[in-house]
């Protein structure tokens, strides 16, 4: 199974992306496979945040297609339901933490005990007022473009029996082409394979829903944030990038299947490389367990070792 997140997760710390994704919990007692499974998904509230407000931007633009449009009043209102919801299923998880002793180390390592929840709804305020003001957005609120659809990204297509999860956020048709528009929360830098990532849209939206099956009939437009704005980037899709895209899926399943058989039957993970950087290790709820959480580069060093004994 393939996905934009799963391959950033995979790529900044193998170690995290094994136990959310690919480590056989069978192996484990039924509690402790829980335990590790649930603080894998436990986030900073920022993260919360972002994903509060992604929600609040689908509901809108649901909304928006059935010509129903949202005062300024409702929206911060949604927002703030949202975000109280995930707070609040964050703080059930944690209360399984609490009982098996592990929820102060996690709080600590994620500074959940200062949490400023309306500087939380200020920013993500910020970010949907400013996605509405964007040429796209404000072409659907005006109604340029009749035939456009929203997607969630739960369904799933496949390329050469690979399960994807990257459908665009919005398809909107803009006379002989179809945009597909991926709208980033929290854009990072510029990545030397984004075309490649953002291909995998045309992999997973191609023949359905009577669209094209042919790749140049599709544009990709990525909408960021970044550096406070929203920043657009757009480029034409075509067989060949396309191709290079699957490359680039298969590949990376390729290299995920290989980590997997370095797990031990036991699921001992001294084969397992840490994070490549500590802003990784910052977001991360296992920190307190992980060799690398309090010093990443005494952990590598500290697994090279292991890695060398497990080899001898």
């Amino acid at each position: 199974m393939w996905s934009k997140s799963r391959r950033e997760l995979f790529l900044a710390c193998p170690r995290w992306w094994i136990i959310r994704y690919g480590i056989n919990q069978g192996n484990w007692d039924r509690s402790t496979s829980k335990k590790w499974h649930s603080m894998s998904d436990i986030r900073p509230y920022w993260d919360l945040m972002l994903r509060s407000c992604k929600q609040t931007i689908f509901e809108r633009l649901e909304d928006l297609q059935m010509n129903v449009e949202w005062s300024q009043l409702y929206t911060e209102r949604r927002i703030r339901e949202n975000l109280t919801n995930k707070l609040s299923q964050q703080q059930k998880i944690m209360s399984i933490h609490e009982i098996v002793g592990t929820k102060n180390a996690i709080d600590d390592n994620l500074e959940l005990n200062n949490v400023n929840v309306e500087n939380l709804l200020k920013n993500a305020i910020k970010r949907i007022d400013a996605l509405w003001n964007t040429d796209i957005i404000q072409a659907l609120t005006n109604r340029y473009h009749k035939q456009w659809m929203v997607f969630e990204r739960t369904e799933y297509g496949s390329v050469n029996g690979i399960d994807l999860y990257c459908g665009p956020d919005i398809a909107v048709k803009m006379q002989n082409h179809w945009h597909l528009i991926r709208i980033d929360m929290q854009g990072k830098k510029d990545s030397c394979f984004e075309e490649e990532e953002a291909m995998a849209m045309v992999s997973w939206i191609r023949g359905k829903y009577n669209l094209p099956i042919l790749a140049n009939k599709f544009v990709i437009r990525i909408i960021a944030w970044r550096y406070g704005f929203w920043n657009q980037h757009r480029f034409n899709s075509s067989e060949q990038k396309l191709t290079q895209s699957t490359h680039l899926i298969e590949s990376d399943i390729n290299q995920m299947q290989i980590m997997l058989s370095k797990l031990g039957d036991d699921n001992s993970m001294s084969q397992i490389p840490l994070a490549k950087k500590t802003s990784t290790c910052r977001k991360c709820a296992l920190r307190e367990s992980c060799p690398g959480g309090s010093n990443l580069s005494s952990g590598i060093m500290q697994q090279s070792v292991l890695e060398l004994a497990e080899l001898s």
